[in-house]
Formats: structure tokens, C-alpha cells, sequence
């Protein structure tokens, strides 16, 4: 019987929390700007709100998480095992390049 209550209880603050709180293109906007910036008390409450009340939110920020860790980790390994290894593009291919370009003037 509390559990149900509860429960209705619960899904009533949700429900009145979804129509007041910003839509979820709008947090994925700030979802993107957390993982370069210092949000905001404001955006941190809202957000915090929102993922309790949107899963897909949720997942989406999960994902955003991966790939910047994913990112970073490939970055650190190029840094590490390929240093002086720039990508150059042969003298045959710029003189092209530059044919091309010239032409195109």
C-alpha cells in the first residue's frame, strides 16, 4: 500500500517536473558545454532534474562520456608511439596540388 503511494507519488513529480523543466534538445546543449566548462548552480540543478526524469538523457550523456574517453586515450597513444611521425604528403602530390590550384585561378 506506501509503495504504491509512493510510487504514484514519485511519477506525479516527474510528470510535473517534465513540464516545467527544459526539453531535452535544450539539455544536450548543456550536456555538451559540461565536458568543457564549469556549468552554472542554475544549469546543474536543471540538468541533475532532468536525467532524473529522462533515461534517454541519461544514456546520451553516457555516451557523450565514451567517446571524449575514447578520444582522449587514442590521442595519448598517437602522442605516445608516433611522435615524429607527421603525416606529409609525397612532393609528386603537392606538385599536383599546386597544378590543380593554379589552374583553377
Amino acid at each position: 500500500m506506501a509503495t504504491g503511494i509512493i510510487s504514484r507519488a514519485t511519477h506525479a513529480l516527474r510528470y510535473f517536473l517534465l513540464r516545467r523543466l527544459p526539453t531535452c534538445k535544450q539539455m544536450s546543449v548543456v550536456m555538451s558545454e559540461s565536458l568543457e566548462r564549469r556549468l552554472t548552480l542554475r544549469e546543474r540543478i536543471s540538468l541533475r532534474l532532468h536525467l532524473w526524469i529522462c533515461i534517454w538523457c541519461v544514456w546520451y550523456l553516457e555516451h557523450l562520456h565514451i567517446v571524449r574517453d575514447t578520444l582522449r586515450a587514442r590521442a595519448a597513444q598517437t602522442d605516445a608511439t608516433d611522435t615524429a611521425a607527421e603525416p606529409h604528403l609525397s612532393l609528386e602530390a603537392r606538385t599536383r596540388i599546386k597544378r590543380t590550384l593554379g589552374s583553377n585561378s
